[in-house]
């Protein structure tokens, strides 16, 4: 296994008896089974199903964490708090306090479960990496840089925000297809993601590819002689 610094890694802190109910309805994945101990992915998306930002959900017990990406935390939390109301949810950002890593390279672990061990918590997601957020302070060897990470998602066709994943594509175009749960209730974005899939038309794909075979312009994480690119299908 191997062990990267993720710098645009973000912790929020989202507590209150409605908080998986609130995340349900508003994102592509079902979780309001999440249970403590347990993680889990999910995308939140616009009317259209353009991507606002795929998350890591960490059931804590008395509160859900959830890791998102740095860059896109101002647009999510534009999206999700005017949707509050009146209900037991509250939001706090608790990044200054953690530091953010990704191992990846061991695909047998048990994926959609977590632990933590003296301020140090390990969620081991279904993409095959785990994703480890540290209170600062405490250690956490990372032995090569994110390069490493991304020459290992290539491989595995392994969206990423900031690559793959950013507001230009809808979820399944970004490689997102197993956050969009195929019989949860409403959510916004649904409709049109329904609508491709029972059409079958998406428009576009992730797809791993030779880089001479693709313009450079659809080239999403570009690696030595294989890339990671969203074309159309």
């Amino acid at each position: 296994m191997q062990t990267a610094r993720y710098l645009e890694g973000h912790l929020s802190v989202w507590r209150g008896a409605d908080v998986l109910t609130f995340i349900d309805g508003l994102s592509t994945n079902r979780v309001l089974d999440l249970r403590k101990g347990e993680c889990q992915q999910t995308t939140f998306t616009t009317t259209t199903a353009k991507v606002i930002d795929r998350v890591a959900l960490f059931h804590m017990g008395d509160f859900v964490a959830c890791v998102s990406h740095a860059p896109f935390w101002d647009a999510l939390h534009a999206h999700v708090s005017p949707r509050i109301l009146g209900q037991d949810v509250s939001i706090f950002d608790a990044s200054a306090n953690n530091e953010f890593y990704v191992r990846f390279g061991d695909d047998d672990s048990t994926r959609g479960v977590h632990s933590t061990n003296d301020g140090v918590t390990i969620g081991h997601l279904e993409g095959g990496y785990d994703l480890i957020v540290a209170t600062v302070g405490k250690h956490v060897e990372s032995e090569v840089n994110l390069d490493s990470f991304h020459a290992w998602r290539i491989e595995r066709c392994v969206p990423w925000p900031g690559y793959e994943i950013t507001a230009k594509h809808h979820a399944l175009a970004c490689g997102l297809s197993e956050d969009v749960h195929p019989s949860k209730g409403c959510y916004i974005g649904q409709e049109v993601l329904t609508r491709m899939i029972s059409r079958n038309k998406q428009g576009r794909t992730l797809s791993i590819v030779a880089n001479e075979e693709v313009q450079p312009s659809e080239i999403t994480t570009k690696g030595a002689s294989r890339s990671l690119a969203i074309i159309r299908v």
